[in-house]
């Protein structure tokens, strides 16, 4: 019984019930065990609750024609719950590059294993970073600034003694925060300020 004193709105209520018994009820075999094998193939149960909130998630990972990977699940899942929406083919593509790159910038956000793993990405950002005068000004100290150019350092030299450095996530203003797990390989992400 809803908590309403209306007859045609506990009507309405269990007419809705009924054909939600009947939808599930109609489930064949074979699509139970897709469901049962997505779900359960989720190692974090935060990932699987939000499957299990979000039926139009688990409805688009079992619209795929081919199989879907575990780990392009776990991207997928995990990307919906923390960051925004993203479509199943977006996840795909994400997890081929994540494990080809070791890194993967998708919008505002860097994924990533380690930041040994992100230093094309730094090489990349820091190129921009030493043109602009706030990058240059907070990553150095003047009297640094004026030996770099009393000894004729290069840019390519700044940027490779930054990349070497022990904190390249400090130094590139990264605040990582755990993200997912892949075999066993935890990931981070970290919001990226450019």
């Amino acid at each position: 019984m809803i908590n309403q004193n209306s007859e045609i709105l506990n009507k309405l209520f269990f007419t809705e019930l009924q054909m939600l018994v009947e939808k599930y009820n109609k489930i064949d075999e074979a699509t139970k065990k897709n469901i049962e094998s997505v779900v359960d193939n989720l190692k974090d149960e935060e990932l699987q609750a939000y499957l299990m909130r979000n039926p139009n998630k688990l409805l688009e990972i079992l619209q795929q024609a081919d199989e879907v990977d575990e780990d392009v699940v776990t991207f997928f899942v995990w990307y919906n719950l923390e960051i925004k929406t993203i479509s199943i083919h977006k996840a795909k593509e994400c997890i081929e590059e994540l494990k080809s790159n070791k890194y993967i910038e998708i919008e505002e956000y860097l994924i990533y294993q380690d930041d040994r793993d992100i230093k094309e990405f730094a090489r990349v950002l820091l190129e921009d970073r030493l043109e602009q005068e706030y990058y240059v000004n907070k990553m150095f100290e003047k009297e640094g600034i004026v030996e770099m150019w009393i000894n004729g350092t290069t840019k390519d030299e700044i940027i490779d003694e930054i990349v070497d450095s022990v904190n390249l996530e400090e130094t590139l203003e990264l605040y990582p925060q755990e993200a997912f797990s892949i075999g066993g390989i935890q990931y981070k992400y970290a919001e990226i300020d450019e």
